[in-house]
């Protein structure tokens, strides 16, 4: 995840959705130095970002794992990580710090123990529905009007859908469940997506796509 993910950069909202049915949150950050950057100030970052999307997120447990240990500077800059986050009054619990090299695979045998025993002593967490989400995100930065949407067709023949508005709904949206799949088919009808489909000639059965999803028309 990266910094910008809460309104939509990177794998953004759909990568957030998924931390959201998470118990514990496990953050590599890199020790090294060897990019030359602050692995505190990349820590506050990805947390700043799950503040923004769900204030919640921070109730879940924080391992940190302080990466690349086998590098020159990176005990040092590893205790310095330490005095930094044992100061750090923004979170509800002080995050567990861990160390482990991926090329020497030292650290790696008490991260995967540790991390079992904080799995089994956290109990799941409420799984917020789409309405709530939809809520809590930020309006989409975009100067078009936030029910626009563009309607095109493949050479195919499959009707293609594309607007920010519409797409901040499909990647909230959890095809895995009947529900939420319903709820979205709801909210695009409201939007008037299946009209102006019906009157550019969409008929029963024709292909219609949304990002990398593609599903039947039904009149």
């Amino acid at each position: 995840m990266i910094e910008g993910a809460a309104s939509g950069i990177g794998l953004g909202i759909e990568f957030l959705r998924h931390i959201e049915r998470t118990r514990v949150l496990l953050h590599l950050i890199d020790v090294s130095g060897f990019e030359e950057r602050d692995p505190y100030e990349d820590f506050q970052k990805i947390n700043d970002e799950l503040r923004k999307y769900d204030p919640d997120l921070l109730l879940r447990p924080q391992i940190v794992v302080a990466t690349k240990m086998d590098l020159p500077d990176s005990k040092e800059n590893l205790e310095i990580l330490k005095q930094k986050l044992a100061a750090d009054d923004t979170l509800p619990t002080a995050p567990i710090v861990m160390a482990i090299s991926s090329v020497t695979h030292d650290g790696l045998t008490p991260l995967i123990e540790k991390t079992v025993e904080v799995l089994d002593q956290t109990p799941a967490f409420p799984v917020k529905g789409v309405d709530d989400l939809e809520q809590m995100l930020p309006e989409p930065e975009s100067t078009e009007p936030t029910d626009h949407f563009d309607v095109t067709r493949d050479e195919d023949g499959t009707w293609v859908l594309s607007g920010a508005k519409l797409e901040r709904l499909f990647l909230m949206t959890n095809f895995d469940h009947e529900e939420s799949t319903l709820r979205f088919a709801r909210q695009l009808r409201g939007m008037g997506v299946d009209e102006v489909l019906r009157d550019r000639g969409a008929r029963n059965g024709d292909l219609v796509q949304i990002e990398d999803f593609t599903f039947e028309f039904v009149e």
